[in-house]
């Protein structure tokens, strides 16, 4: 009954909408797959058991209904204000307890992939200390979830936001004439625009990005958080270049023709760097 339920929401709760969306997420996890090498995706097949790593990939946020898991939800983003550098953010998270970040999220997560002993017998403690269950009774495969969707969050500009604001959630914009969240038109809207299935996008982009997967694909977590807020801040650089008779960014096609690109890059850099850190585990 448990895994029918576990099916039920990775396949039909499409009404939800978080990070990068479904499909966003789905495109950084198709790109992966398709970048792992043959002995990596034997051993990660074995792990997914019968799912699929695009259906694993949006649920780290199905289970934000679920209170029980309201420890992991500061895992999905970092504060990176305008007075701070990343390197400042990591300096200060390593004086705490406990996961800050996204950042720390994708480290640790990666530390379970890799059977470190203490940092699994921490991930189970958690989850058994907050009365929830692994995701289809295996913490690999929980680790797993965990890390392809961090690795897409992170790479999400509004996801390495600044506090006043809360990465864009509160500023409004008129996106194609509807009210929105600057935050959700870049989870979201975006991607949706172009009108695509995920596997469609995926197969368009893996065509127009592969030349940069050589340079992308060694970069450590630290850069994947400085070119979000390199591209945070000329999106909020340009946003109120136009406004409507209520002072409201006025986001159109102008908007898509100059950001749509820089979010493909976001995408495709995601899943070539989630294959190389889970080619680094299993393939070597």
């Amino acid at each position: 009954m448990k895994k029918l339920v576990l099916i039920f929401l990775l396949l039909f709760s499409t009404q939800l909408v978080f990070a990068w969306g479904q499909n966003g997420h789905r495109i950084v996890a198709q790109i992966c797959y398709d970048n792992l090498s043959d002995r990596s995706k034997i051993e990660i097949d074995e792990i997914l058991d019968r799912y699929y790593l695009t259906q694993l990939s949006t649920w780290p946020d199905f289970i934000r209904s679920n209170k029980n898991w309201a420890f992991t939800f500061s895992w999905h983003y970092t504060t990176v204000n305008s007075d701070k550098t990343v390197q400042q953010v990591i300096d200060a998270g390593n004086e705490k307890e406990g996961i800050q970040d996204v950042m720390e999220a994708i480290e640790f997560m990666t530390l379970v992939l890799k059977d470190d002993v203490k940092a699994t017998q921490a991930f189970e403690n958690l989850m058994k200390e907050n009365n929830v269950e692994s995701l289809a009774n295996s913490t690999k495969a929980t680790a797993l979830a965990f890390l392809i969707h961090f690795v897409g969050d992170i790479h999400q500009p509004m996801h390495v936001g600044k506090n006043r604001d809360l990465g864009g959630n509160k500023i409004k914009v008129m996106f194609f004439s509807e009210k929105e969240s600057l935050h959700a038109i870049w989870d979201t809207d975006i991607i949706e625009k172009q009108q695509l299935s995920f596997s469609e996008y995926t197969l368009m982009i893996e065509k127009n990005q592969a030349a940069n997967k050589a340079r992308w694909e060694k970069d450590k977590v630290k850069v994947w958080a400085e070119e979000s807020v390199e591209l945070r801040e000329e999106i909020y650089n340009t946003l109120y270049d136009r406004t409507n008779e209520n002072g409201l960014p006025e986001l159109s096609y102008d908007y898509m023709y100059e950001f749509v690109p820089r979010m493909e890059e976001r995408l495709a850099a995601a899943g070539y760097r989630a294959a190389f850190i889970l080619n680094s585990i299993f393939d070597n």
